[in-house]
């Protein structure tokens, strides 16, 4: 083939038809379906051909008997009609009739009358037997036995009265126990009676013998169908196996290409087309589309700076070469360039003679990229020894100059031309011109007693700190560093060790005076806690009393109120005007001493941890409405409106006393500190599972500065307002303390001058 040629078939793009040509497609039926469809084909002609041959056999046998009926029936008939018209003759002419014999039913039948096993019985008037024939053919019917012993009775009371009457055919038993047809006819002029009987063995013969041929047939017919079954399916299975090892050993050989990252090709330059494996479409990240390519398709994904590939088979011809390695980049499916190293050889197909270029294609993307770094890596560390502030130098295992940088060039002061890769070491050490050195020390040396790391002073004073080690390929590698500014340190470090030493002696006297001070801080501290503990025993002991002194001062209480409402109403006599307000008085004051006392115990409890709640299941607004209906008469008298709003039911687990002891603090210091013509409200809501009680006043308010300590016993904010009011300060405290007890909160809001809200907040239940 020309070059010209080859370059055509080269640059062709194939046909939009060609696409298919070389593609296998995938059978549509499966081998192994094939053949569960060929083994139930199979079973199903032989049972839909069993079947027929059932049915058949079946229709064959009812008309086999049929006709055998048909035929004794006819046979009787005839024999009748021939010993009737001999009886008949005889009787006309006036001869003597003799009873017929065996010859007579011979010659009346003849030999094709007993086929089938008929046996023709001739009787007499009496019903005895005369003449049977073929004679000795049926058991138990010789000359002179009853017809009746070997006919039913039934068959023979339904004889015909003639040959020419009707016959019927009937099945019997005889008395060897064999079903036969039967039938008799009665004779006349001569008053006998002739039958004939004819076993279903014999009389089914015929069609035994049909059964016999058939099932020889179908035995045949299924025989040779299952060897041809039987020999598609081994051989089935044969292609299924070769089919399963290729499947197997592709699936492995692609598994492998897959790891390897690389795959098989076979370019068919005639047909412009492109074999690609599996692993080729994995490589560039493209879902298999059959095992063909278009040409156009790789130029498409080719990237545009390299060698095209029909350059490739110039180039071949140009060389004469029949193999070639290429590297190029195809765009992968995500967008990015993969490298490919292409390797194979120009063959002819074995059929036709065409040209292809067959081979292996390497997925070298990693290998380029570690290429490039380690270009990268190699300029970086030429940049970074080159600009590091030390002198370097390396040598290889023969003592040549493999990289020195400036500042190494500069300590030895050697020229360019001296410092070329590959240079010997004599050679650089000619060129160089050794510093002045005025001191020198050796730091460390190596296991053979060389020195590897040295300090030296030159002239100008500088210090150098010259480190060199062996490399593992037996070169070695020197490193000179300044180390000028280090020695400079290293003299201020041991001034400042001096000073530091005398600072720690002035910090362990410091210390000394610290742990005094820390022990005597502690023996503080433990008088502290031994004085908070008397504290705490004082402040319970303290509330015991209360609780006690309380309960003490309530007991006269009692009377002191008892006697006092006894004397205003003058339930032992009239009293004069002045001691009626003097009782009135007493009754007062022994009221809110009660009262007092009552706070004061209530107030003990709760801080002696006494405090208990009966909490039951209730519903919070009828106490709401309880608390306002006896709060409404107080603020009547002093000229105030009592609003309420309270939205429906809301169900709690509370304390129903305490709780109604909170609202009548609440309610009756809003009423106390709001002014005539003023106005206290009450709302309580839900909140989803919480109930918000608020009780608002227009009063004289409290001051800011005051509100943080409302709530505290025995706290209470003085104003002019307040004063006359009275009370021990305990009512807010108490209300607090019931309400967190409850797993519920109490807030104060208030404005001097504007009024007061407190927002009490209660879980509910349900």
């Amino acid at each position: 083939m020309s070059k010209a040629g080859l370059e055509d078939l080269f640059i062709k793009e194939r046909a939009p038809g060609a696409a298919l040509a070389g593609r296998r497609f995938t059978p549509v039926i499966s081998e192994r379906l094939a053949r569960r469809l060929i083994n139930v084909l199979v079973a199903l002609f032989l049972i839909g051909l069993t079947t027929a041959l059932i049915v058949h056999l079946s229709i064959l046998h009812h008309s086999h008997a049929r006709d055998q009926a048909r035929q004794a029936a006819l046979y009787l008939r005839l024999a009748g009609l021939e010993i009737s018209r001999a009886s008949a003759s005889a009787e006309g002419t006036g001869a003597t009739w003799r009873a017929p014999v065996a010859d007579d039913l011979k010659r009346a039948l003849g030999e094709e009358a007993i086929g089938g096993g008929r046996v023709f019985l001739l009787a007499g008037p009496d019903g005895r037997i005369r003449a049977s024939w073929p004679q000795g053919a049926l058991a138990g019917a010789g000359a002179g036995a009853k017809l009746d012993a070997i006919i039913p009775e039934a068959v023979l009371a339904a004889a015909a009265a003639g040959p020419e009457g009707p016959l019927k055919v009937r099945r019997i038993i005889l008395g060897d126990g064999q079903s036969a047809l039967a039938a008799a006819v009665r004779l006349s002029p001569w008053p006998g009676m002739l039958a004939v009987a004819q076993p279903d063995e014999a009389a089914m013969r015929g069609w035994t013998d049909s059964v016999w041929s058939i099932a020889g047939l179908f035995i045949a017919v299924t025989v040779i169908l299952i060897l041809m079954a039987t020999a598609y399916n081994w051989q089935s299975s044969m292609t299924i196996a070769a089919r399963d090892t290729l499947a197997s050993a592709t699936t492995r050989l692609d598994a492998a290409l897959d790891r390897g990252r690389c795959g098989l090709w076979d370019w068919d330059v005639a047909r412009g087309r492109i074999f690609w494996s599996r692993s080729m479409y994995s490589m560039l990240g493209l879902e298999p589309a059959g095992e063909y390519l278009s040409y156009g398709e790789i130029v498409r994904r080719q990237h545009p700076a390299d060698l095209p590939i029909e350059r490739l088979a110039e180039t071949m011809l140009e060389q004469n070469s029949t193999s070639f390695d290429h590297e190029f980049r195809l765009k992968h499916a995500d967008g990015h360039w993969v490298w490919l190293r292409a390797r194979g050889a120009l063959t002819l197909s074995a059929h036709g003679g065409e040209p292809h270029l067959v081979g292996i294609a390497i997925d070298v993307t990693d290998q380029k990229k570690a290429a490039r770094q380690s270009q990268e890596a190699e300029t970086r560390l030429r940049d970074a020894i080159e600009t590091i502030s030390e002198s370097f130098v390396l040598w290889d295992a023969e003592s040549r100059l493999v990289m020195c940088n400036s500042k190494y060039q500069q300590f030895h002061s050697l020229p360019s031309s001296a410092c070329v890769p590959g240079a010997p070491y004599e050679e650089v050490m000619k060129a160089a011109r050794k510093p002045k050195v005025n001191k020198r020390q050796s730091i460390h040396c190596d296991e053979n007693g060389e020195e590897v790391v040295v300090e030296v002073q030159l002239d100008d004073g500088r210090w150098l700190q010259i480190n060199e080690r062996r490399t593992r390929d037996l070169g070695f590698v020197s490193v000179g560093t300044d180390i000028t500014e280090l020695k400079r340190q290293q003299e201020q470090m041991a001034r400042s060790e001096r000073e530091l030493k005398e600072t720690v002696r002035k910090l362990e006297e410091a210390r000394h005076d610290v742990e005094q001070q820390r022990q005597r801080l502690a023996d503080l501290a433990d008088r502290y806690m031994r004085e908070k503990e008397k504290a705490e025993a004082a402040y319970k002991t303290k509330s015991e009393f209360l609780a006690n002194m309380s309960h003490e001062l309530r007991t006269p209480l009692n009377p002191i109120i008892g006697f006092s409402q006894a004397m205003q109403s003058g339930v032992f006599g009239p009293l004069p005007e002045k001691y009626r307000e003097y009782a009135t008085d007493i009754e007062r004051s022994a009221k809110h001493m009660l009262s007092l006392v009552t706070d004061i115990l209530d107030m003990s409890k709760i801080e002696a941890g006494k405090m208990t709640l009966e909490k039951t299941r209730i519903d919070l607004a009828p106490v709401i409405e309880e608390a306002v209906r006896i709060m409404a008469a107080d603020a009547e008298g002093r000229g105030l409106v009592l609003e309420r709003a309270v939205s429906g039911p809301l169900p709690a687990m509370a304390d129903t006393g305490k709780i109604r002891q909170v609202l009548f603090n609440i309610l009756s210091n809003a009423v106390k500190f709001t002014g005539a013509g003023g106005l206290v409200r009450l709302g309580a809501e839900r909140r989803g599972n919480e109930a918000v009680i608020t009780v608002s006043d227009t009063g004289c308010g409290i001051p800011a500065a005051s509100l943080a300590r409302l709530g505290q016993p025995f706290e209470q904010v003085a104003s002019q307002f307040s004063k006359s009011r009275g009370g021990s300060g305990l009512g807010l405290a108490i209300s607090r303390s019931l309400v967190e007890m409850h797993g519920g909160t109490l807030h104060i809001a208030s404005t001097e001058g504007e009024g007061t809200t407190v927002t009490i907040t209660l879980p509910l239940e349900g």
